[in-house]
């Protein structure tokens, strides 16, 4: 089925349109038809707060060359079918389905169209730079080196959940498909995962690492903890305590045996059960694990099943007693 259906924006069976509407991605773009299929595009469009996605559409190709992108963001390329041949700044290489690209700002590049379809994720250049900040102690130029990302499993997670976000922006009664904290914790997951891909592809020199104090994991925890509602990951705990992300990945992984990101959800999971055994009629499970972040309600059943041995929804009927036993 098409991404993002319900948001189209434009279509047109003329070359000459077509490159004026991708000037909104590529500014002083210039396109050639390079064969003899008929031209035809059709883009569909989903903006958020912090990441916008497109799915597009062509029907042939076409040589595109442009000079550095309109605005301050990285865009990457997750292709359904077909090919993308890039040049960017001099460097080559090819983006399809098994091969996800990034472009950063500020590039010139050429790219050698096939027929495709892809969806095409937008993302604020500043956010990406602050975060990358805090794990590099000198950073390269983006341009130098962003491009084919290296195949991993958290490539694999990013490409998924960018999937399954497009999808739910077409499902009516989604979090995502409309404004409010599930949708900022969503976004928040997804800028994590692009920051941790670019750090495994990174040739920079790291931050130096140090192994914290109990005391100095305990000021992060207490910090943890008055937050559990806000939409915050490694990145926030590091600005707010002064300590580097990857010290404090170091750290927790030897006081708790987990990453930080992963004890910010065992707390919400811990919270959810407080607030779940004292739950109101009115308080449902959706509304409890939606405030804490937990945007996929599937996994949060699964997470909450796997930590307490017990459903979310058997925990709150317990709370009501017997005149409910399951969310309403």
């Amino acid at each position: 089925m098409e991404l993002l259906s319900s948001h189209h924006v434009f279509s047109s069976g003329d070359l000459e349109e077509g490159a004026s509407f991708a000037g909104q991605v590529w500014e002083r773009n210039r396109s050639i038809k390079t064969d003899r299929r008929r031209y035809g595009i059709r883009w569909n469009q989903f903006d958020m707060e912090k990441i916008g996605f497109s799915y597009i559409e062509h029907d042939c190709a076409v040589d595109l060359t442009a000079q550095g992108p309109l605005s301050d963001h990285f865009r990457l390329f997750f292709h359904e079918y077909g090919s993308i041949n890039h040049t960017v700044d001099g460097k080559a290489f090819e983006s399809h389905s098994r091969n996800p690209v990034m472009h950063a700002p500020d590039t010139d590049l050429r790219l050698g169209i096939n027929p495709f379809g892809l969806l095409l994720m937008t993302v604020d250049g500043a956010g990406i730079r602050k975060a990358m900040r805090q794990r590099f102690r000198k950073l390269a130029p983006f341009r130098e080196w962003v491009g084919l990302l290296p195949e991993s499993p958290r490539l694999a997670t990013l490409q998924s959940t960018a999937r399954w976000m497009a999808s739910e922006a077409d499902r009516v009664g989604s979090p995502v498909a409309t404004p409010g904290k599930p949708r900022l914790f969503a976004q928040r997951l997804l800028l994590s995962l692009i920051v941790e891909c670019l750090s495994e592809a990174s040739p920079s020199e790291s931050e130096l690492v140090q192994d914290l104090s109990l005391a100095q994991v305990r000021r992060a925890e207490d910090w943890i903890n008055a937050n559990l509602s806000e939409v915050i990951g490694v990145d926030e705990v590091s600005s707010a305590t002064g300590v580097g992300v990857r010290s404090l990945q170091l750290s927790f992984n030897r006081i708790h045996g987990c990453s930080p990101q992963e004890f910010i959800i065992n707390r919400r999971l811990d919270e959810a059960r407080q607030q779940l055994l004292v739950a109101t009629p009115e308080a449902t499970v959706t509304s409890i694990a939606t405030g804490l972040g937990f945007f996929e309600l599937g996994r949060f059943a699964q997470r909450y099943r796997r930590r307490f041995a017990e459903s979310p929804s058997a925990t709150r009927g317990r709370s009501l007693g017997p005149r409910m036993t399951s969310e309403t």
